[in-house]
């Protein structure tokens, strides 16, 4: 019996990954749909929430630092590869958790959790019988509002869906700071990226050609990986993304409350 919908938050540093974690806890909850978090970044000072499971209670990075004389660069990279050794007392922990959906924010760097063997172990050793796996990939909106800067951001988010091979949601986070013109324009862009052709400067023919190439392969890209413009300050369009979640952990249904809630 699956009893945990397990999602990793991943995303580039700064996209929003700790405050939607954190927000959408507080959505499904309100919804009455249990809802519990695993903060795994071992660098992080502040969070918004209170996370359920965290791994700094077994790797931080400034004991690293101090115990094995590193940068800061290298203690994340080192905290990250250490965090492996405590995973059976995270999953351990996971067994305590009520049934539903496991919020995983992930490490600020992403690349230090996406890239590495050990990023893609953690995720292998999470995702075990008792459930099933997701991610939702954070995009910065207001990074995407130029053209050549949007299809960056597709082409991460393409690199993240073949890497974690998970099934994958784009929450396009911060759209509340866009002015009008800037998020109507980017909407246009979710619902038809090739509409952003006319949009692009070219440097030559070849580029070109080349450019609406990957503009088509993009546009299959974002038919089978659902992207969704969300604010995790205001909360706003969290329905959709816990539509596409719920597809895969329920297959669309919504839990079955207990009798006393009824």
């Amino acid at each position: 019996m699956v009893k945990y919908l397990v999602v990793f938050i991943v995303g580039p540093a700064g996209s929003g990954k700790s405050t939607f974690t954190s927000s959408f806890k507080d959505w499904l909850l309100s919804q009455s749909t249990p809802a519990s978090t695993i903060n795994l970044d071992p660098a992080v000072e502040y969070l918004d929430y209170d996370p359920d499971i965290d791994i700094r209670e077994y790797v931080f990075v400034r004991d690293v630092i101090e115990k094995y004389n590193l940068g800061p660069n290298g203690a994340i990279i080192a905290s990250v590869d250490l965090a492996v050794e405590h995973l059976d007392k995270v999953q351990a922990a996971m067994e305590d958790l009520p049934e539903g959906y496991v919020l995983v924010d992930t490490p600020g760097q992403m690349e230090i959790f996406a890239y590495r063997q050990s990023g893609t172990y953690i995720v292998s050793e999470l995702c075990s019988s008792s459930s099933l796996c997701a991610a939702v990939f954070m995009v910065d909106a207001s990074i995407a509002t130029q053209p050549y800067n949007f299809l960056s951001q597709l082409f991460l988010s393409a690199s993240m869906y073949y890497r974690l091979r998970l099934p994958l949601t784009v929450a396009v986070n911060k759209i509340d700071v866009l002015e009008d013109m800037e998020k109507n324009r980017l909407l246009n862009w979710l619902s038809d990226v090739e509409s952003m052709e006319n949009e692009l400067e070219f440097a030559s023919n070849v580029d070109r050609v080349f450019t609406k190439r990957v503009l088509r392969l993009l546009s299959d890209f974002m038919e089978v990986v659902p992207f969704v413009p969300v604010s995790a300050k205001t909360k706003e369009n969290f329905e959709q993304v816990y539509f596409y979640l719920q597809q895969i952990y329920r297959g669309g249904e919504d839990f079955e409350r207990d009798a006393s809630e009824l």
